[in-house]
């Protein structure tokens, strides 16, 4: 009769296999958003006609929630048959509160004489989550922005 023996070793190979993924998961799980992602987040709901998320997505300082709510709305509203196409070109943060995306927009993208233009998104970081500074936008992006 053969008998075989366990160990109790691990392969190294398992070790740092396991070791790995935890911290994959670990960085998934506490990493913070980045500044790409929450322009992203702002284009697409600007894109989508998405009031409640452009309010909670951006800032302008001295107006309450609920006005900047209302300024969106009536946006919303002036550019409901506007279409056009975006894509971020680059990011660059200036300081752990400031930072700004790039983005290509092709304004009347149903247009064949449309072209990409580029736009500057000014972000501030508020309580933890970036924002976009409204009052910074370009007015030649999207008609009827709020001031």
């Amino acid at each position: 009769m053969v008998s075989m023996r366990v160990r109790g070793r691990a392969s190294l190979l398992l070790i740092l296999c396991v070791a790995a993924a935890l911290l994959v998961v670990g960085v998934l799980l506490f990493s913070k958003e980045g500044v790409s992602t929450s322009a992203t987040r702002f284009m697409s709901a600007l894109a989508q006609g998405d009031v409640k998320t452009l309010s909670d997505n951006s800032f302008m300082d001295g107006v309450s929630k609920e006005d900047l709510t209302k300024r969106w709305e009536k946006t919303v509203k002036v550019g409901e048959h506007y279409m056009f196409r975006w894509h971020i070109l680059s990011e660059a943060q200036s300081d752990d509160n400031n930072a700004s995306v790039r983005v290509a927009v092709m304004r009347n993208a149903n247009s064949e004489s449309s072209y990409d233009e580029n736009f500057g998104l000014a972000l501030v970081k508020k309580d933890g989550k970036w924002l976009i500074d409204v009052k910074q936008l370009s007015r030649q992006m999207y008609p009827g922005l709020p001031r």
